[in-house]
């Protein structure tokens, strides 16, 4: 069985969405790395980057780029885990 993809979630303390998918990966048991992008300029640069010069938060990459949501719904965060390699 292979291993589970990485996941690291730009996201921002305050933001309802960054809470939600944190919760839910918590929840879950699932490890991830959280990345503050607004005191990480290059996370934010990276964020825009990937979300045609948006800030949106959460920007959840699983992987090297291999999976990357943005602003998942609770089923969309579920089927980007199952996809990557996790039993949810």
């Amino acid at each position: 069985m292979t291993e589970p993809l990485p996941i690291v979630m730009y996201a921002r303390p305050t933001c309802e969405d960054s809470e939600l998918a944190r919760r839910r990966l918590e929840e879950l048991g699932i490890p991830f790395q959280e990345i503050n992008v607004d005191e990480d300029e290059a996370a934010a640069r990276y964020v825009e980057q990937v979300n045609r010069g948006f800030r949106s938060t959460p920007t959840i990459v699983f992987g090297d780029e291999v999976i990357i949501v943005v602003e998942p719904t609770v089923e969309e965060l579920d089927e980007a885990l199952r996809r990557a390699g996790y039993v949810v």
